[in-house]
């Protein structure tokens, strides 16, 4: 009897262990249904919203403001955009038009951003042309990162140091766009106008006719009154660039400065040596 109780025993948990198992497995399909039930409800529901949002007059493009510029006028910029007035808020394909927009060379960046219901901003991050620089028997307008970006157009009315002695870099095929050139002599030039800007100078911006690159070694600036060359060692053309204008001061000083042909800045430890006219 104990043997046949012991076989019931058994025989009624294995029962009890299968309904539990058909249950369980039940209640994991219900909710597996439930869900997906559900998601289908909600994918439903954000097509309906995204169905009405790209119909609804609500979020119709009514205005387009530029910011950012100072150079481009605004009108072109939206022209270049393409966007319209009733066009789709959220339909604009924001990658396409930055493309588009960036076609103007004077424009280095864009971003665009959406303000709902209607408006779209576009933020320019426009050129600031720094220099000019004579590459490939072309001048070219140089920003203040040192890229050539554009042809200068005989109707601009740009004046500013001219880079020369700067070579495109091999293999470069140049049309109407930037201008690949050797970025660390760029560089060099671009500090020496920058270091030119600063404040009120005997060697400032507007008496830099030219910097040139002869060679490797050396960086030449000329001034705009006299075209007097100021040879510099590129690798110490910081230092040297204010060694040589304490030089032009004391030339002016001393009235000789009409005599000078040439100055070679560096000439021994903190010396010049100055070449001048014999009469």
């Amino acid at each position: 009897m104990k043997k046949s109780f012991g076989k019931n025993r058994r025989s009624v948990r294995r029962r009890a262990t299968e309904r539990n198992g058909r249950g369980i497995w039940s209640r994991v399909f219900l909710f597996m249904g439930l869900a997906c039930l559900l998601m289908g409800g909600i994918a439903g529901t954000v097509y309906g919203i995204k169905k009405w949002m790209s119909c609804c007059p609500y979020f119709f493009v009514s205005q387009v403001e530029v910011q950012g510029v100072n150079r481009i006028p605004k009108q072109d910029i939206v022209k270049l955009s393409s966007i319209k007035n009733g066009d789709n808020i959220f339909s604009l394909d924001f990658a396409a038009i930055r493309d588009k927009i960036l076609d103007n060379p004077w424009v280095r960046d864009v971003s665009i951003e959406r303000r709902l219901p209607d408006k779209i901003v576009i933020y320019i991050e426009e050129r600031e042309p720094y220099a000019l620089a004579r590459i490939s028997d072309r001048i070219y307008i140089v920003d203040r990162y040192g890229e050539a970006f554009k042809p200068l157009d005989p109707k601009e009315n740009f004046s500013a140091p001219i880079i020369t002695g700067i070579e495109l870099k091999p293999g470069s095929d140049v049309s109407n766009g930037p201008a690949p050139v050797d970025e660390d002599k760029m560089r060099v030039a671009i500090t020496i106008v920058r270091m030119s800007k600063r404040g009120v100078r005997a060697l400032g911006f507007n008496n830099i006719s030219q910097i040139d690159f002869p060679n490797n070694n050396n960086v030449v600036i000329y001034t705009a009154d006299k075209a007097v060359p100021f040879i510099l060692d590129r690798d110490k053309y910081k230092k040297q660039f204010y060694q040589a204008e304490k030089i032009l001061v004391q030339l002016y000083n001393s009235g000789q400065y009409p005599k000078v042909l040439s100055v070679k800045v560096g000439y021994g430890e903190d010396m010049a040596l100055a070449k001048l006219k014999k009469r």
